[in-house]
């Protein structure tokens, strides 16, 4: 299933409106505007909360956790090797996954061992983030999406997104 994640050009928070093939906006992710906890929660079309992303503080590599509605729990830290690759650790209740990037950060894949379980595209010429996400596993939707919201805010977090250290 193909979604496009696009976040909102006049927002105070980190807000995205994530869409299907069809247009049709399929999920939302929302953050607070004066949270100490840097959390962002997102929510399926009929508004019901699925998942909150959150800033993991104590830790030595960029990291966050993505909160699942059913009180389990996806950790996400960025590696700093290879350098010339863009690569995130990604501990799940079911296993480990990685999410490896080119250099320049527009492409991505989202991998458990050898299976394929999505692909990402930043659009180049936007005025905001936004990326085309193929999912091949519909049973991790929310949180294939999740992962590419929170990469996003890791790999700008110099650019006053929530995430910036203080």
């Amino acid at each position: 299933m193909k979604y496009r994640i696009k976040q909102k050009f006049f927002s105070l928070s980190d807000s995205f409106n994530i869409e299907d093939a069809h247009g049709r906006t399929a999920f939302t992710a929302k953050g607070k505007i004066f949270s100490i906890s840097s959390s962002q929660t997102m929510f399926d079309a009929s508004g019901r909360e699925i998942l909150k992303i959150r800033r993991k503080y104590l830790s030595f590599r960029p990291a966050c956790r993505i909160v699942n509605s059913d009180g389990s729990e996806w950790l996400i830290k960025k590696r700093w090797w290879p350098f010339w690759t863009t690569r995130f650790t990604i501990k799940t209740p079911k296993g480990e996954l990685e999410m490896t990037g080119n250099l320049w950060q527009y492409e991505y894949e989202i991998r458990r061992r050898s299976e394929l379980l999505a692909t990402v595209s930043k659009a180049l010429f936007s005025f905001s983030d936004s990326y085309g996400i193929d999912i091949y596993d519909e049973s991790l939707t929310p949180q294939l999406i999740a992962l590419v919201i929170v990469i996003d805010r890791m790999q700008h977090k110099d650019s006053g997104s929530m995430f910036a250290d203080d």
